[in-house]
Order: structure tokens, then C-alpha cells, then sequence
């Protein structure tokens, strides 16, 4: 039974449904697993909680606004 894991910032509802579409399907592709066996969990996380390269995605947001 796949279960696919996306962390992300917030998402838009109809970001979330062509996600859980499309990695379902590829997983689908990939493994053989029929549809309903795939469970794909979306996490949210805010931009001032995930860092990257010693920024928080907050801001790299700002920075790349500026420009």
C-alpha cells in the first residue's frame, strides 16, 4: 500500500487535488498498486517554519519579491 508524503507551504485546494492526482497515478504506474491503495498526505507547513540554506522560506519569498 504506496503512501506518497508531500511537505509543502500552504496550498491552494486545487493545487492539492492535481497532487494527490497525479502522484497517485504515477505511483499507480510504478508500483502496479491498484487506485484505492494509494494514500498520498498532504503537510502544510507556514514559510516562517521551513528554512533553506540558513533562510527561512519566508525569507526567500521577500527576497525574491524585491527583486
Amino acid at each position: 500500500m504506496p503512501t506518497i508524503r508531500v511537505t509543502s507551504t500552504p496550498l491552494s485546494m486545487e493545487q492539492k487535488r492535481e497532487l494527490v492526482e497525479r502522484l497517485t497515478q504515477v505511483s499507480m504506474e510504478v508500483t502496479g498498486a491498484p487506485e484505492q491503495f494509494h494514500t498520498v498526505l498532504i503537510e502544510e507547513l507556514s514559510p516562517e517554519s521551513m528554512g533553506v540554506g540558513k533562510k527561512t522560506v519566508e525569507t526567500i519569498i521577500a527576497e525574491l519579491k524585491a527583486k
